[in-house]
């Protein structure tokens, strides 16, 4: 007998950014926008059938109310399987995990472990359906500023100050021309064109899409 398991729904914004649709949508799940207050209860409450698997990955904030813990704490008790990953979705379950909400990646330790602080993750970007980020979240500063160490291009303790320099800017200033010119005046001009040609690999140091990927790559909610 074939049992087909409840359709599910992923909120999902700039952080899927550059990636085709269809790797995240299918017959099983259905994509939504970014997450904000009210959404899952809306969800939940009007949702014909089984509960079944609510995905949170991106939310919104500052000029909305952020996704509450009350409703994803109703959602559970309701019996859906709620998932967090990357970026607002690792906050929540970060916060939520002992009340059954499911945590997946590396951004989510970060959350769970270290408590770290939640602009880690935001980013400014352009309205839908592009959602294209105008700067770059902080953990994926960090990740592609340990590359440059490694790689020679900066000193460790130049990378720490760069990071410093970075994380106490608003979010929205966390670009890659910020970046550059930081990196400059911290290490000099001369290192400036490494950094520059560095930059190209930017994509594979963004921890956020790298867990994004990895959890629909897997399926994990199925084997839950």
């Amino acid at each position: 007998m074939t049992i087909t398991r409840p359709v599910g729904y992923t909120f999902l914004g700039p952080t899927a950014h550059g990636f085709a649709r269809d790797r995240f949508q299918g017959p099983r799940m259905v994509v939504l926008p970014p997450v904000q207050r009210g959404d899952v209860a809306a969800l939940v409450t009007g949702t014909n059938g089984p509960p079944g698997d609510l995905v949170i990955v991106d939310g919104r904030f500052g000029d909305v109310l952020a996704v509450g813990h009350r409703e994803i704490l109703a959602a559970l008790d309701a019996g859906w399987q709620v998932w967090g990953l990357a970026s607002m979705g690792a906050i929540r379950a970060a916060e939520l995990s002992s009340y059954g909400m499911r945590g997946f990646g590396g951004v989510y330790r970060c959350f769970a472990d270290r408590m770290v602080p939640d602009d880690e993750v935001a980013v400014l970007h352009g309205p839908e359906p592009e959602y294209r980020p105008l700067s770059e979240a902080m953990i994926d500063l960090r990740s592609f500023l340990t590359h440059l160490a490694a790689r020679g291009i900066l000193r460790p303790q130049q990378a720490d100050e760069v990071a410093a320099l970075l994380a106490g800017r608003w979010f929205g200033e966390r670009t890659t021309t910020a970046l550059a010119e930081l990196c400059g005046q911290v290490a000099g001009p001369r290192v400036m064109p490494g950094v520059r040609d560095a930059l190209q690999a930017l994509p594979r140091h963004r921890v956020k899409s790298a867990d994004l990927l990895r959890f629909f790559q897997a399926e994990s909610w199925r084997w839950s």
